[in-house]
């Protein structure tokens, strides 16, 4: 039996520590939640199609199997009910993109998530001449309430503590991680934006997208998809709707702009005649990389520091496949695919 400490208690740091717990490992996660982290302000969604390229998301299938038998568990032993299976409406900005999306459905690759079937609520609410369709096989995790039941878990059971883990505090050892008196087997990296400030991992192409959404109430509006016109708009019930996502890749403040405000309220105005009121502006950075993958590995010459993270927006599909699989390289010496894996940097 090993022992980890895991910085970090987003979605990351969360199913990683629940793997390694499954395994029989002793866990202690830290995190003293003083940071714009993405899981704070997550919409959650999934959805296994790129809808640039109308393409089936990298091992779509192979995620999402993983996905709903890991969050599915989850639900039932913390005694929540925070994942929701839910289609996205596609919401076609021309003649053309119908057309394309019936090309595309023909695909066996992507056509099985590709529904020939619009939806009724958001063709009759929002401005759509050329239709929509669905996309099968998505939805939404609410992260907030995913985080919370977690932590009162490993609160629970002695796997938590509220602080925060700075280098400086942290003595590597040849056989063992040692942080405020405790010892660990490994220390490992699950904290978003900055680990590539650590030594050993100075190289790591990780870059902070900023992101901005909206909690919003809409006045007599019922869909029963989350829709998506360039913007999502993602239906919590009785009224309620989280609207966004900007995207940032430049150097921005670490708080709400009302540039990116009255720029998501535009498009959905143009789409939507209802009366909408803005109950709340987030903002958070969803810590990605260049080539859209994710980050496992060790620092170099340091295998007692590891990380996992560069999840970017796609979090809630990748983080169940990739912990289960990085639980298996701590604990079985299983090997990192090398697009993944820290040493591509």
């Amino acid at each position: 039996m090993s022992k980890y400490l895991i910085v970090g208690q987003g979605l990351a740091g969360t199913l990683l520590a629940f793997s390694l717990l499954e395994k029989g490992e002793e866990v202690l996660i830290a995190d003293d939640y003083n940071h714009a982290s993405a899981s704070q302000v997550a919409a959650g969604m999934w959805n296994p199609v790129t809808f640039k390229r109308l393409a089936a998301s990298w091992l779509a299938k192979e995620m999402l199997e993983e996905m709903n038998v890991t969050f599915r568990k989850l639900e039932e032993k913390l005694q929540a009910s925070f994942f929701h299976t839910v289609p996205v409406a596609r919401i076609f900005n021309s003649i053309q993109d119908a057309n394309f999306w019936d090309e595309k459905s023909d695909h066996p690759e992507v056509g099985r998530f590709l529904s020939a079937r619009s939806n009724k609520s958001v063709q009759e609410n929002f401005d759509s001449p050329f239709g929509n369709s669905e996309v099968n096989e998505c939805g939404w995790l609410n992260v907030p309430l995913f985080r919370g039941a977690s932590k009162n878990y490993f609160i629970q059971h002695g796997n938590f503590i509220e602080d925060a883990v700075h280098e400086s505090e942290v003595e590597f050892l040849e056989s063992s991680v040692v942080w405020k008196g405790r010892t660990f087997d490994k220390l490992i990296l699950c904290n978003g934006i900055g680990v590539n400030q650590w030594k050993g991992l100075e190289n790591l192409d990780l870059i902070p997208n900023h992101g901005q959404v909206l909690d919003l109430k809409i006045e007599h509006l019922e869909i029963d998809a989350i829709v998506n016109f360039g913007q999502f708009l993602l239906p919590f019930g009785n009224e309620k709707f989280r609207l966004g996502a900007t995207y940032n890749w430049n150097e921005v403040p670490d708080e709400p702009t009302d540039e990116a405000k009255d720029s998501l309220l535009a498009e959905l105005n143009q789409r939507l005649d209802k009366t909408i009121i803005v109950e709340s502006h987030q903002t958070g950075f969803r810590p990605t990389t260049r080539d859209r993958r994710p980050i496992i590995g060790f620092a170099k010459e340091n295998e007692r520091l590891g990380v996992f993270g560069g999840l970017g927006s796609k979090g809630v599909l990748l983080a169940p496949y990739f912990s289960k699989l990085f639980s298996a390289v701590l604990t079985e010496g299983a090997p990192i695919p090398k697009e993944v894996s820290t040493a591509r940097f």
